[in-house]
């Protein structure tokens, strides 16, 4: 084996992984500035960690009403559903509309939101927001999580919103 041809596995490879990563953030971006602005109801759970900083412990209202084991809305033993469709009302806050193994288009007025599962149980958000420290009051008053989500399901929590829908 010649000199050069670990040098060029070694570019090679950190070509694929860097175009791999500027892939992913162009998609998030390109769901920032485009996807569909969602409110989904939270229940904060635990506003401070001394290890990790401010943060606070999310749990989505709509999280409630997903099935809690794989399977449980079809009737099948795989882990569905993958997606969750969320009527939207005016202002943008989601109610549970149904589930689906599979992205169909939603009808007008919904939107699809791809399910998350973590340990075993699924949610439609992150478990956590982390916010500057010292601004913990602040962000008590949180009432709804605001999501941006793209027409193929991956929602980003963008901000925190209080009782009436003014961003934090």
């Amino acid at each position: 084996m010649n000199r050069g041809t670990p040098q060029a596995v070694l570019v090679a490879a950190f070509l694929l992984v860097a175009g791999t990563a500027m892939l992913a953030v162009r998609g998030h971006e390109r769901t920032l500035a485009e996807g569909s602005v969602v409110l989904a109801a939270l229940a904060p759970v635990d506003p401070r960690s001394l290890m990790q900083g401010d943060y606070m412990a999310l749990r989505f209202a709509i999280d409630d009403e997903l099935p809690q084991r794989p399977g449980e809305a079809s009737g099948r033993t795989d882990p569905l559903p993958i997606f969750v469709y969320l009527a939207l009302d005016g202002e943008g806050r989601a109610s549970l509309a149904g589930f689906g193994d599979s992205l169909t288009p939603p009808v007008a007025g919904q939107v699809a939101m791809r399910i998350r599962w973590r340990g075993g149980r699924p949610s439609i958000g992150p478990n956590a927001y982390f916010f500057q420290e010292g601004t913990a009051e602040r962000f008590a008053a949180a009432r709804w999580g605001e999501f941006r989500v793209s027409a193929r399901g991956t929602a980003l929590l963008t901000q925190l919103r209080d009782a009436n829908l003014e961003r934090l």
